[in-house]
């Protein structure tokens, strides 16, 4: 009798726990489904981005009834994911939740507290040519499907423009110089763009043109508009320390505030300094003969992407053959083609085109500088000594395997909607600058020790940006002052680094995400080898790192337990 008592008590006690985290789990349901369609909807071209094709023929509506409702929306999200009670979510719910918070947290931010909408006419231009870009680029739609999407967003790019002028206040001048520049860029683009949709689809031909010539006579306008708006201070771009701080704290999770950060960057880059200061005199000491090499004459331009391409397949391979991690068999191609011409005006070296995590065609792009339809005796000589060094290598690495390429293919693969959303750039530019040594470490440049001088040079030039990365937000440094001290520093051309810091201006905390996310896959790595000793795994490490998504590497110590 009494057995049965406590038995009774015990299914009393525990049975309506089950209903509630069903009640609880399914209206986290709801919710993630709620935030995500909105940010979707609100930001179409960032949809497609992640080959979220829905909103193809929308741009962002930044009037200001539109504003004030999704900041009202943001702030209900807001309210509504504190009621959550996570301790009665499973565990990847309760990351998800940490997640979702973060991106309405981070959203809210720039809409409402830094207000981008007001000062920066450089996102209005991106969104101008990244929304046609990005549809013509994506290969999972018909092009008729396509381009049908590209002409009802070039037929909004006159309400875009007249929405930035209404709303733009002082802009920073700096984002009205590299907005003026892209979008020159952009009425070349949109030209050749409505050039290919009446050559392949000549049906859609005079609306195609027609739309296009009402865009780039609307771009034109606008650039002149910004040659007489009033402008901001020279330094207006800076958030400030504490929109910097909330940056670090709930987009990255990061413990620590900019202060913080800037020793961190400073002790980084006299710690590489010093490192790359050591190597290079032992490679003095025991430096390696040159040889000279027999250039063929029959060199051409097919032989190039060819080797582009062959590169990229024996990374793949050594990343097998050494155990690396684990390259999934029917793993999306990614394929090196020359850079395309209606991008040229805007990619100017080498870069990566992801697929979407959300796309069906799962093909990536690694966008090559275009090599001449014929080539004297001086770019054969150079091309295929480029070839001999195995000079493509370094660059395989970080945008391709198992760099990038590699992270978007294993994220596109997961089940859960609000891990495939997430881009964490810490995660992202982390793991691509983690893989550069990584893969030093493993043997992949073979005895040469000289490219490990080339990953020293890699990791002090992103030292270099977590301090300019800071001292430039929070006030402590103008865009000049950071020029002359990083072209000092790194013993650099001022014309590259001018450009690389008028970049750095315009996405605050991008910068430090390179080397401080590669830093934190190491402690995590470090952290898991002294909890599993013997039976770490290096490759079993890469395999759960790159199975959770694009997530912040912080949220890894949770997930996995480690102290």
């Amino acid at each position: 009798m009494k057995r049965n008592i406590l038995t009774l008590a015990f299914i009393l006690l525990f049975t309506p726990l089950v209903p509630a985290q069903n009640v609880v789990e399914n209206n986290f349901k709801e919710l993630t489904t709620e935030i995500l369609e909105n940010l979707q909807s609100f930001y179409p071209v960032m949809a497609t981005a992640k080959g979220i094709h829905k909103y193809d023929y929308l741009f962002t509506d930044y009037t200001p009834k539109s504003i004030g409702a999704e900041i009202s929306k943001l702030k209900k999200f807001q309210s509504r994911l504190l009621q959550i009670k996570s301790s009665l979510l499973t565990s990847p719910n309760k990351i998800d939740l940490k997640l979702l918070k973060s991106n309405v947290d981070i959203a809210l931010q720039n809409l409402d507290r830094i207000k981008w909408y007001q000062k920066n006419p450089y996102m209005y231009a991106d969104d101008v040519v990244s929304g046609v870009y990005l549809i013509l680029a994506a290969q999972d739609l018909p092009l008729s499907e396509r381009a049908q999407n590209i002409i009802a967003r070039m037929k909004l790019v006159p309400d875009l423009l007249q929405q930035a002028k209404a709303n733009l206040k002082k802009p920073v001048p700096i984002y009205t110089k590299l907005a003026s520049e892209m979008l020159s860029s952009g009425v070349e683009f949109y030209r050749f763009a409505a050039e290919e949709i009446g050559t392949e689809l000549p049906g859609l031909a005079p609306e195609a043109e027609s739309a296009s010539r009402r865009a780039m006579a609307a771009i034109r306008d606008f650039q002149q508009y910004l040659k007489t708006i009033p402008l901001g201070a020279p330094g207006s771009f800076a958030i400030g320390k504490s929109e910097f701080d909330y940056k670090l704290r709930n987009e990255y999770f990061l413990d620590y505030d900019a202060d913080s950060l800037l020793k961190i960057g400073e002790f980084l880059l006299k710690q590489t300094d010093s490192l790359s200061q050591i190597f290079s005199q032992t490679l003095e000491s025991n430096s390696l003969p040159v040889d000279s090499v027999f250039v063929l004459n029959c060199l051409q331009k097919s032989d190039l992407l060819n080797y582009y391409n062959w590169e990229i397949e024996q990374t793949k391979l050594y990343l097998k053959e050494k155990n690396i991690l684990t390259v999934p068999d029917n793993i999306g191609k990614c394929l090196a083609i020359e850079t395309p011409v209606f991008m040229r005006n805007i990619i100017s070296g080498i870069a990566y085109q992801p697929p979407g995590t959300f796309s069906s065609d799962q093909t990536g792009y690694f966008y090559v500088r275009p090599i001449p339809d014929s080539l004297d005796d001086g770019q054969r000589a150079a091309y295929y000594k480029f070839i001999n060094r195995r000079g493509f290598k370094g660059s395989v690495v970080h945008e391709a395997y198992p760099g990038h390429h590699m992270q978007y293919m294993i994220s596109s693969r997961l089940p859960d909607d609000t891990r495939k959303w997430q881009e964490n750039l810490c995660y992202i530019e982390g793991w691509a600058l983690y893989c550069e040594e990584m893969m030093y470490d493993n043997g992949f440049y073979g005895s040469d020790k000289r490219r490990y001088l080339g990953v020293l040079g890699g990791i002090m030039f992103r030292a270099a940006r977590i301090i300019v990365d800071v001292k430039l937000h929070t006030g402590q440094m103008t865009t000049d002052e950071a020029v002359d001290w990083m072209t000092k520093t790194l013993d650099s051309d001022s014309n590259f680094i001018r450009v690389e810091v008028n970049r750095y201006t315009l996405n605050p905390t991008i910068q430090m995400s390179y080397l401080i996310g590669k830093t934190e896959i190491m402690r995590l790595r470090d952290a898991m080898k002294a909890r599993d000793g013997d039976k770490f795994s290096l490759k079993n490490f890469h395999d759960r790192y790159l199975t959770e998504g694009m997530i912040p590497p912080r949220l890894f110590w949770e997930i996995w337990d480690l102290k």
